[in-house]
């Protein structure tokens, strides 16, 4: 027999943990809803442009390419670092809505900045494909809100599971109902991992 103590701290994770999870799945909702229908949203659309600058240094140094990114408004993940055979070296940086390509050329003292801008339907979807401890620190700020949602997901589901079983005791609808979620969760996973 649950006190009734325990069973409203058991409620109130229950609702608390449920709260970041809406706020998540709100998002996830809307941004898949962008890239399903991508061509009424021209959600992959990129307005480009593309700038010539001077080189202060080097660039030797990551302090260098920091000042250097900063100046110039570059901003995001580095994703990408590759020196090309004709000697230019390219690194791409990636954000939600917006990418960069910045090219050094060998021995000439300027950088090319490809600058790649979405609209606000790219931005969600960005932020839905973002992943990864990797990055400045608003990459680490947002690995560790997912994480947190994944651990409200389980407390939602194993409260849940106490109060459902609580509030409906021996009840067979209840366990048919319960066991039925299993059982679809399932299949879908079994679906997933065959196909």
């Amino acid at each position: 027999m649950m006190k009734t103590r325990t069973y409203h701290i058991i409620r109130k994770v229950h609702l608390y943990a449920s709260l970041p999870i809406v706020a998540l799945l709100l998002m996830y909702i809307v941004s898949s809803y962008f890239m399903i229908h991508y061509d009424l949203f021209n959600t992959y659309e990129r307005e480009e442009m593309i700038t010539r600058v001077e080189l202060a240094s080097d660039m030797n140094s990551e302090a260098q390419w920091d000042q250097f990114l900063a100046e110039n408004g570059v901003s995001g993940k580095l994703t990408d670092e590759t020196a090309l055979p004709d000697g230019v070296l390219l690194r791409k940086y990636e954000r939600a809505g917006k990418s960069f390509e910045v090219r050094l050329y060998a021995g000439e003292k300027t950088a090319e900045i490809k600058k790649n801008n979405g609209n606000l339907p790219a931005v969600l979807v960005g932020f839905h494909r973002i992943r990864g401890f990797e990055g400045p620190w608003p990459y680490l700020i947002y690995a560790v809100l997912l994480d947190i949602v994944g651990i409200s997901l389980i407390l939602f589901a194993i409260t849940g599971a106490i109060l459902w079983l609580k509030l409906l005791k021996n009840s067979l609808t209840a366990w048919i109902i319960f066991l039925a979620g299993f059982i679809y969760v399932a299949a879908i996973i079994t679906y997933l991992s065959v196909v």
